[in-house]
């Protein structure tokens, strides 16, 4: 620029006020604006809004499968925001680990941003329309020949609904708009309840190329139609069902997808980002259902997976009774409202739809077992949770007033001699604690792993033999004994003689015992071996020495003591035999917890530590449940000896 120039502009700025001249200056700009150059569309946060005139909608659903990864899928979609989903989160989705815990905060962001929404599920899945009144089993197809007494709570689904609804609230900071049908099962009469909920539209389960809707209920259920599998097919798919609607300016689907990435191959299919706007199901279904999806009418529903059955009925007659019991309790004006709170919830999961779909003759496995007890258990946990003793029918369980069920005992215990042998037998399925403890949760964990069902001893010249056996030993933990999921103490009293041993018990074993039991001796065996402990009153007991363990039948096994480790004969000695849990991390018991897991027990008081004791060698059904019951009321357990009669 010439200095002649740079005057000029300088002097400009002295007549704005503003002071020096900065250097060499632009040129001036021309008074007339120039042609705008056109603008490259960048993508900006947030959903794009495309004029629904011009363009296509598409509509999903995304079930994630079982490998999913969790925080990916979340991250995929904060980084597209052009994408939006409906999610239908399958159970036990996120864990306990920091990724899922990361992952639940993104996608609670996304539902925040509108750019997910998440439908609401029951946990339990109970079969709603049953719930309601079983007499609506007789609309089943095929036919039930046989019901048990009605059982009609409405107001259950009504509980069941608004507990998951609050549940849901407090997780994703909004309110659902639709809600998962447990079992696919839509018969008519429940709608009106979930729309109480301002739930808009229901959801089964995908079953075939074309999305439908029913519309004759209270609010319309979706069948969302199956992306397919493989490019070649999608592209068919996608040419035959979506591009006629997309290309009328329709609303296309919904449709189910097993991963995110899966949007983004639609997207292509439509002609990339922005060829169609993404909505909602909750958007797509906001002025009923769009045109372009089937109309169907409801099928008939097929109820004998749950009722029907002489086991399913009896299921249902137990509900029922425990039911009733949980209404007086209501209307008695002494109820504590917190107890009743938890009494209902824990009664609602015996509802749960699972438990009857495994009941039944024809499925008479270690499972369907296990589940039998889980729903007794759960029904007598009900009482407890009253401060009520459990019934007569409920201890009977399926048996109609024969042999104990699955929640009782049976009163089979009792002492024998063979040979110079002194056996004492425990009731059976009484591996319960105090009887409405649940096992842990896994496969490996089968019926019976800690149901104690003998124990003897066995005097020889140079040692002491002592064997224990059980409803089941498995050894899912890989134990060289040969099993690895009980623990088990015996304390020995070797003189009945107040004062002379211990009334405290093992260091991590909670209770005592009676003065005249005080021990000398005591044996903890597992599947890696057996420790020998002598008393110290008022120290920690003394270790004598550690002892093989040898599995002698597929349900016993056996430890060997020299006599030199104590005296007199076991005939006038008394016997306390308790069994727990092994812990995972080592030779101490196993917890108990409110709720299962695969490392505790499950079945606790709320608010109580509940004594680990799984099973104890008593003499008389109902003898374990009182003493271990005793913590309920906060009391010290006490642990019961048996002696040779």
């Amino acid at each position: 620029m010439s200095i002649k120039k740079q005057a000029f502009w300088c002097g400009g700025i002295l007549l704005l006020g503003l002071a020096g001249c900065l250097g060499p200056m632009p040129p001036r700009v021309s008074p007339v604006p120039p042609p705008v150059p056109e603008v490259v569309p960048v993508p900006v946060p947030g959903p794009v809004e495309i004029p629904t005139a011009e363009k296509g909608r598409l509509a999903a659903l995304w079930v994630p499968g079982p490998r999913t990864d969790a925080l990916a899928s979340a991250r995929f979609l904060a980084q597209r925001p052009d994408l939006r989903v409906t999610v239908l989160f399958p159970d036990h989705f996120f864990g306990p680990d920091e990724k899922s815990k990361e992952a639940k905060i993104l996608f609670r962001t996304l539902v925040s941003s509108k750019q997910i929404e998440v439908v609401l599920t029951l946990p339990d899945r109970p079969v709603l329309p049953l719930l309601m009144d079983t007499e609506n089993a007789r609309a089943s197809s095929p036919t039930i020949a046989a019901l048990p007494p009605v059982f009609a709570w409405p107001d259950d689904v009504v509980d069941q609904i608004g507990f998951a609804r609050e549940s849901f609230r407090g997780r994703w900071r909004a309110a659902p708009m639709g809600i998962q049908l447990p079992w696919d099962v839509a018969l008519g009469p429940e709608f009106s309840l979930l729309a109480r909920f301002k739930l808009r539209w229901a959801l089964v389960s995908s079953s075939g190329p074309l999305p439908s809707v029913i519309e004759e209920f209270k609010i319309p259920v979706i069948r969302p139609a199956l992306f397919p599998f493989g490019p070649a097919p999608r592209k068919e798919w996608f040419k035959a069902n979506l591009q006629p609607i997309l290309v009328s300016s329709g609303i296309g689907g919904p449709f189910q997808i097993g991963a995110v990435e899966d949007l983004a191959v639609l997207e292509t299919l439509a002609g990339g980002p922005g060829a169609a706007a993404w909505v909602l199901m909750s958007e797509a279904m906001a002025e009923g259902p769009p045109p372009g999806i089937v109309r169907s009418t409801a099928s008939s529903v097929d109820f004998t997976p749950w009722i029907g059955d002489a086991e399913e009925n009896r299921a249902w007659e137990l509900l029922g009774g425990v039911r009733r019991s949980v209404n007086e309790y209501q209307n008695s004006g002494a109820a504590n409202l917190r107890s009743l709170d938890l009494a209902k919830r824990t009664f609602y999961s015996a509802e749960s739809g699972t438990f009857f779909d495994h009941f039944g003759a024809e499925r008479e496995t270690a499972r369907e077992e296990d589940l039998k007890r889980d729903f007794m258990a759960t029904l007598s946990q009900v009482y407890r949770l009253m401060g009520q003793p459990v019934p007569p029918e409920i201890r009977q369980g399926f048996a109609r007033g024969g042999r104990a069920g699955p929640a009782g005992e049976e009163a089979d215990g009792g002492f024998e001699r063979v040979g110079t042998a002194l056996r004492w037998r425990d009731p059976a399925n009484d591996d319960r604690g105090p009887g409405d403890y649940f096992y842990p949760t896994g496969a490996q964990f089968p019926t019976g792993a800690w149901d104690l069902r003998g124990f003897e001893v066995q005097p020889a010249e140079e040692d002491l033999t002592f064997v224990f056996e059980f409803t089941a030993l498995p050894n899912p933990g890989g134990a060289p004994g040969g099993f690895s999921l009980p623990l088990i103490d015996v304390y020995m009293d070797i003189n009945h003689s107040p004062g002379a041993g211990s009334q405290e018990l093992l260091p991590g074993r909670p209770g005592m015992a009676e003065a005249g039991d005080a021990w000398e001796y005591a044996l903890s065996a597992d599947g890696w071996g057996a420790r020998l402990f002598q008393s110290a009153p008022g120290q920690t007991p003394r270790s004598l020495g550690f002892f093989t363990v040898v599995k002698t039948s597929a349900t016993a096994f056996s430890v060997t003591i020299p006599r030199r480790y104590w005296r007199g004969e076991p005939e006038a000695w008394g016997f306390a035999v308790a069994v727990f849990g092994r812990s995972p991390g080592g030779a101490v018991p196993m917890t108990v917890a409110v709720e299962p897991s695969p490392s505790s027990f499950g079945g606790a008081m709320a608010g109580r530590a509940a004594p680990p004791y799984i099973d104890l060698l008593v003499l008389e059904g109902g003898v374990q449940r009182r003493i271990l019951g005793a913590y309920k009321a906060g009391q010290d357990i006490t642990l019961p000896f048996v002696r040779a009669e």
